[in-house]
């Protein structure tokens, strides 16, 4: 029996922008979170994978956009940002171009998400997949967000705006989208001082409850604030919570009890240190 490939589910809020030449590697390192020059370097050499993920920063190290690293071919790469964002990166990296021998360009294809099975798979996540294509879409995008939001994965830009978390907020210094040992890059003296100093505040954790809450309601432990809500979705939530606050009262939101639902790999780091 031949089995059916998993159903494509559509992304529109998400787009891409190109960038071929033989410089994207080292353009690429200066403007992100991942050592996009050491992939170049793979790629080169024939051990890369097809994805990879990563965030821009804003100088003050907030996170303006988180994207995933197609690549395309030795002087090709695509790269998956926001939508709504694309057109303001685009701008941005033309502006950093300089003499960098990079183009950029607009293309014009889908996004996709598939779990289960699929062409290239998300390196967040085991499970899940992307796929870029004018394919038609099969599958529902309930179905990913559910996905994501019982994982611990953030949709940035979907689940809450630009420059309103720092990227540590969201676990990716724990999904390999910060390389702390590599040059310089836009944002990275914020970012390697907190990891550095051990003192991180908060975390992005799943929650699990009855019902369905607003972006910015209060997480109380007791009558103490403990988090917000980023997103939440059919009985479960993502919210931004301070780990000196999970532990003692009920937590709760909107008066209704809620209870963390850390996936095993986040819950060795949900320990509070002065």
């Amino acid at each position: 029996m031949t089995e059916q490939p998993a159903p494509l589910i559509a992304l529109p809020h998400r787009a891409l922008i190109g960038l071929t030449g033989p410089d994207w590697g080292v353009f690429l390192g200066g403007q992100t979170t991942i050592n996009a020059e050491a992939i170049f370097a793979d790629v080169a050499n024939g051990t890369h994978k097809p994805l990879y993920y990563g965030a821009f920063l804003t100088p003050q190290g907030k996170l303006s956009a988180d994207f995933f690293l197609h690549i395309r071919g030795a002087e090709e790469v695509w790269i998956e940002v926001a939508a709504d964002l694309r057109d303001d990166l685009f701008n941005r990296l033309n502006m950093f171009k300089l003499r960098a021998k990079v183009v950029l360009s607009k293309p014009e294809v889908k996004v996709f998400a598939s779990i289960g099975a699929g062409d290239l798979p998300d390196p967040r996540q085991a499970g899940l997949f992307r796929h870029y294509g004018d394919d038609t879409a099969t599958g529902d995008i309930a179905d990913y967000i559910d996905f994501r939001l019982t994982a611990g994965l953030a949709d940035p830009g979907f689940d809450f705006p630009k420059d309103y978390l720092y990227p540590i907020d969201i676990n990716l210094d724990l999904i390999d989208a910060i390389d702390f040992k590599k040059g310089c890059f836009v944002g990275q003296e914020t970012t390697s001082r907190m990891k550095r100093r051990g003192k991180i505040k908060n975390r992005l954790i799943p929650l699990t409850h009855t019902s369905t809450f607003a972006f910015g309601a209060e997480v109380l432990l007791g009558d103490k604030r403990a988090g917000e809500v980023l997103a939440s979705r059919n009985g479960r939530s993502l919210a931004l919570m301070r780990l000196d606050r999970l532990d003692g009262a009920p937590l709760t939101v909107d008066e209704e009890p809620v209870e963390l639902s850390a996936p095993a790999w986040l819950r060795p780091h949900l320990v509070w240190t002065e």
